[in-house]
């Protein structure tokens, strides 16, 4: 089994087009994989959140760019708990509005995703609001920094068989192709594949 984690800035575009190619990407792998995605907030908010010095905005509308970090993230671990493939989808769709149809970051926004998804908004505002949604927001920024290694945005993949881990740093569609290129089924053309993960580039 191979355990793909994708350590990201959630606001960037760069970052956008990977989440997408990887998820095109694990359904040729040839081994059972997970792919697992992790935006990362900086270590001042991890602090904050440990001394329960940030509470989630309930504000309509949020400018600030931290703040609006911050809430993409809780957003996507509100989600998360109603499913890894849903919040994945949530996480892209989201982001796609803000990066690049350039819309504002609004509860109605998220609210529309949500329905869109098929995630239950109830459930997700009481998940939103939950402490064990912020104690895994810090558990994986503790983890990131653990395996990044102070990198700015990483791909880490976890052989289980193996018990190894192999880092990736440089995101370029080529050099994924290239990287996941010994773990795809034989019957995967890598220059289709290539072709394909090209047209997420923004």
């Amino acid at each position: 089994m191979i355990d793909i984690y994708h350590f990201s800035k959630p606001l960037s575009t760069h970052c956008l087009t990977t989440e997408q190619c990887l998820t095109n990407i694990t359904s040729d792998i040839a081994q059972h994989a997970h792919l697992h995605f992790v935006p990362l907030i900086n270590m001042d908010f991890i602090a904050n959140l440990e001394n329960h010095a940030l509470n989630p905005s309930k504000k309509h509308h949020i400018s600030d760019s931290s703040d609006i970090l911050f809430n993409v993230i809780l957003d996507f671990k509100a989600a998360q708990l109603e499913g890894n493939k849903k919040a994945r989808n949530f996480l892209v769709q989201l982001q796609h509005e803000l990066l690049i149809n350039q819309k504002t970051y609004t509860s109605t926004l998220v609210a529309q995703l949500l329905d869109k998804i098929g995630i239950n908004r109830a459930n997700f505002l009481i998940n939103r609001a939950n402490n064990e949604t912020i104690s895994a927001i810090i558990k994986d920024q503790k983890f990131a920094e653990k395996i990044m290694q102070k990198k700015c945005a990483t791909i880490a993949l976890t052989f289980s068989k193996e018990n190894e881990t192999q880092v990736l740093t440089d995101f370029s569609v080529n050099d994924l192709v290239l990287a996941f290129a010994p773990h795809l089924t034989p019957t995967v053309d890598t220059d289709r594949l290539l072709q394909s993960l090209k047209s997420y580039a923004y």
